[in-house]
């Protein structure tokens, strides 16, 4: 039997702040230290700490200078960190692949591309709606850190989504999950996050702009129909429980939409209300 492709795995690399270190460095022929602290949100030290992990396994180069009278640190990949980034990459693809095809578990394949999941990880997880309707699939799942990024893309956040980030940021995002689902017919994408107190998931729900779809049972809530580029629907509803704020979306057809986006979103308002 072969071996599973999670044994391929570099301690070194595959964690959380490490592959995102690697991702940024290939992309640019050096970065500098702050640059790299700003991308990745980390302090400091918690920086320092992972290059000096890098450095010792010869995947970063850094080169310490003086510009402008002022000390700065650049940061490089190695050819040895290129080499070991895309054996990781390839491992993980090899494990997207066997996830996608029904062969492994996606929260274990979330848990080894971050840090080990805590407790509250695990019950914000549960906390996800993770009753497939029939004719769909999961197809993806990740930890929401609490700078509003998927754990499982390291050093990426989400471009389009700035002002949510910034908005659940500034009523203490403590962190979150996402899973998404797939059919013939329509993706759904299902998104928690946790705050920190009960009136901030209430206080984005009200300045969001009101409903254009609504949806029976789901208040409070906000509900949306909105046209895509390049043709179909996106639906979303917004609900609001306790310290949490969910966000339940799906793009496909219109009727697609107005039929099952209400199913996904009664499931997401049982789980948060049981």
């Amino acid at each position: 039997m072969d071996s599973h492709p999670a044994q391929r795995l570099d301690d070194v690399v595959h964690q959380r702040v490490r592959l995102g270190i690697l991702t940024v460095l290939s992309a640019e022929p050096r970065v500098a230290f702050t640059t790299l602290r700003d991308q990745l949100g980390q302090p400091d030290s918690g920086l320092s700490r992972h290059l000096r992990v890098l450095e010792d396994a010869r995947l970063v180069d850094t080169d310490k200078v003086i510009e402008d009278r002022k000390p700065r640190t650049w940061i490089s990949i190695t050819e040895a960190g290129r080499v070991a980034l895309r054996d990781e990459l390839a491992a993980l693809r090899s494990m997207m692949t066997a996830i996608e095809t029904g062969g492994a578990d996606p929260l274990a394949f979330a848990a080894l591309l971050g840090d080990e999941p805590g407790e509250r990880d695990r019950e914000r997880a549960d906390l996800v709606i993770t009753e497939v309707p029939d004719g769909f699939r999961m197809s993806r799942e990740s930890a929401v850190d609490s700078n509003y990024r998927l754990v499982s893309m390291p050093a990426a956040d989400w471009g389009h989504h700035r002002s949510q980030a910034l908005a659940l940021r500034s009523h203490g995002l403590l962190g979150g999950h996402f899973r998404s689902f797939a059919s013939a017919t329509a993706n759904a994408h299902v998104m928690l996050v946790e705050l920190g107190n009960e009136e901030g998931p209430i206080a984005i729900l009200r300045a969001l702009a009101p409903s254009t779809f609504r949806i029976e049972g789901m208040d409070p809530h906000r509900g949306f129909l909105l046209d895509r580029e390049g043709g179909g629907k996106l639906g979303i509803c917004w609900l609001a429980a306790d310290r949490h704020l969910a966000c339940v979306s799906m793009t496909g057809d219109e009727e697609v939409i107005r039929e099952l986006l209400p199913h996904f979103a009664r499931g997401q308002r049982a789980k948060l209300t049981r």
